[in-house]
């Protein structure tokens, strides 16, 4: 199964390990091998992560699912025909829902 990427994937990928080095070195690494190990699982089960009840049809295929062994972070992504295409990696804290309206906006 193929995973693909929305082009901000890699910033907040990149945002979110530069946060967790200046907290413990090893740690932003574990957190990108989990991600890695969290996208296969996905993709070899697309329909694994929770649907969201978004106001937009056009969000309405969009699944969230939690990063492995970082509960605080969350992965947004739409199953594809070859398999997913990764939106969004946040931290739990941070309002989704918003993210969401201001891009359809």
């Amino acid at each position: 199964m193929k995973i693909s990427y929305e082009d901000n994937v890699f910033e907040e990928l990149l945002a979110i390990s530069s946060y967790l080095f200046d907290i413990e070195e090893n740690l932003a690494q574990r957190f990108l091998d989990s991600c890695d190990d969290t996208f296969k699982l996905i993709a070899t089960n697309p329909l694994i992560g929770a649907p969201n009840k978004f106001d937009s049809p056009k969000l309405s295929l969009v699944r969230m699912f939690r990063v492995k062994d970082f509960d605080n972070y969350l992965l947004f992504y739409v199953p594809i025909e070859t398999g997913i295409r990764i939106i969004h990696v946040i931290h739990s804290a941070v309002d989704y829902n918003r993210i969401f309206s201001d891009e359809q906006s």
